[in-house]
């Protein structure tokens, strides 16, 4: 009976470890699974750039290297509305058409600045290559005391092929505006490819 006793335990340990294998072999055959993917970038030049308006003169404007970034100095005037006719262009060269639109990155100062309250408004314009105001392609910042009013997301507007459109600007402070206040916007223009 010892005898029995002895092989019959043996053979259940032996019968675990021959499940609790089989178990780990089937578990590990399911974690070690592989995909493979070779990506190429190729560098090109994007289609969708800036490029300098006729009143680029009065924006103390620069652009980067590859016409993909800008930065414009506008001013505000106390209690008069500045327009910028055509600062800065959006030049599709691309034999295509392509979708571009506004959108806004950030400001400074934050709302809740007491600073804020010295501006009105400053506006974005899309025009088409004949001078006309995109439908839609508004871009207004507008203040409610120290507070920004961010604009509405943009929807995407297409832009002919090898076709340059103006960008219009439109800036006004309070009546009683503190001098040098600075607000300081990023806007992206998101093309579609």
């Amino acid at each position: 009976m010892k005898v029995k006793r002895i092989l019959s335990s043996k053979a259940v340990k032996l019968l675990f470890l021959l499940l609790t294998s089989m178990l780990i072999a089937s578990a590990s055959a399911a974690v070690y699974y592989s995909l493979t993917m070779e990506p190429k970038v190729t560098i090109s030049q994007a289609s969708v750039q800036f490029a300098q308006g006729s009143d680029w003169s009065k924006v103390a404007g620069s652009i980067g290297t590859n016409n993909t970034w800008c930065s414009l100095s506008l001013k505000a005037y106390p209690n008069a509305t500045l327009t910028y006719e055509q600062p800065l262009n959006i030049s599709n060269t691309a034999g295509t058409s392509k979708n571009i639109k506004l959108r806004h990155v950030s400001i400074s100062p934050d709302s809740g600045d007491a600073s804020v309250s010295n501006f009105t408004f400053v506006k974005f314009v899309l025009l088409d290559a004949s001078g006309n105001a995109v439908s839609g392609g508004s871009f207004n910042y507008t203040t409610s005391g120290d507070t920004w009013n961010l604009p509405s997301s943009m929807s995407y507007k297409t832009i002919p092929a090898t076709t340059e459109w103006t960008v219009w600007i439109e800036t006004k402070a309070a009546a009683g505006a503190t001098k040098d206040i600075v607000a300081s916007i990023v806007i992206a223009v998101d093309v579609q490819e």
